[in-house]
């Protein structure tokens, strides 16, 4: 890993500064994230409308469906924004990032699974803690019992911007969710003359326009989670004193050159 190479300034940043960034991050690199939002995305929105449309379901349990299949496709992001870190989007192919992340799936899904349950069971009291395991098992080909460890670890002293980033990459989906039916449908009804075309979320309990919100909300929350994971292995592993001490280097480098 070459931290020379990477695409965004390693620093210490604060909550806010992480999620500022991570819209310009993920919008520096639409095209191979918009590639692998197709690829991922694109089959769990056609398989909502067919349990929607053919097969009649409620939209709790299509809600249920769209939740945990984001849950798991966002780490085929993490994987790309690991490597959209170092490399410049027209070197990043996203058929390498999906087959690496296919390759840890099992894996992943059980930790997925396992960290759920102890969130639910500890009332919210791991989450801030448990974040990063993800993170840790796809970009750094841990164990689920060492990048629980390696999580807790990121996570010490910095719970309370843990659990902000937790918290905002929850609630984020549900967010778009509600904007995008808002928006949309007011187009329609009113614009368009349509009225409801895929259903009302508040009337409805959802609607084609709240879970395409929802799944276009999964790579962005997945740049937050990802960029909160960078920004506590630059305090931890002090990759920005590193930094600095390679830019010394070349600089005295440089002046021994000139007085030469």
């Amino acid at each position: 890993m070459n931290l020379l190479a990477a695409r965004v300034v390693l620093r210490q940043r604060s909550l806010a500064d992480t999620l500022d960034l991570a819209l310009p991050f993920c919008l520096a690199n639409k095209r191979p994230l918009g590639v692998l939002a197709l690829v991922m995305l694109g089959p769990i929105a056609a398989l909502l409308g067919y349990l929607r449309i053919a097969r009649h379901w409620s939209w709790p349990g299509l809600w249920l469906v769209c939740a945990a299949a984001s849950l798991i496709v966002a780490g085929a992001f993490t994987v790309a924004l690991g490597e959209l870190l170092f490399n410049p989007p027209a070197e990043t192919r996203v058929r390498g990032c999906v087959a690496r992340y296919l390759r840890r799936l099992p894996a992943l899904l059980f930790a997925i699974v396992v960290r759920e349950v102890m969130v639910v069971c500890s009332l919210l009291i791991v989450a801030r803690n448990t974040i990063f395991v993800p993170e840790a098992m796809l970009l750094e080909g841990a164990s689920f019992g060492k990048a629980l460890a390696r999580s807790r670890a990121l996570a010490r002293h910095r719970g309370g911007v843990c659990f902000g980033i937790w918290a905002v990459s929850l609630f984020l989906p549900a967010f778009a969710a509600l904007a995008l039916d808002l928006l949309l449908n007011t187009v329609c009804r009113y614009v368009l003359q349509l009225g409801h075309p895929t259903g009302a979320l508040f009337n409805d309990g959802g609607s084609g326009f709240a879970v395409l919100g929802a799944l276009l909300a999964v790579p962005l929350a997945a740049a937050m989670r990802f960029l909160g994971y960078v920004d506590l292995r630059t305090r931890k592993e002090g990759w920005d004193i590193q930094l600095r001490f390679v830019a010394l280097a070349e600089q005295n480098a440089l002046g021994r050159r000139r007085a030469a």
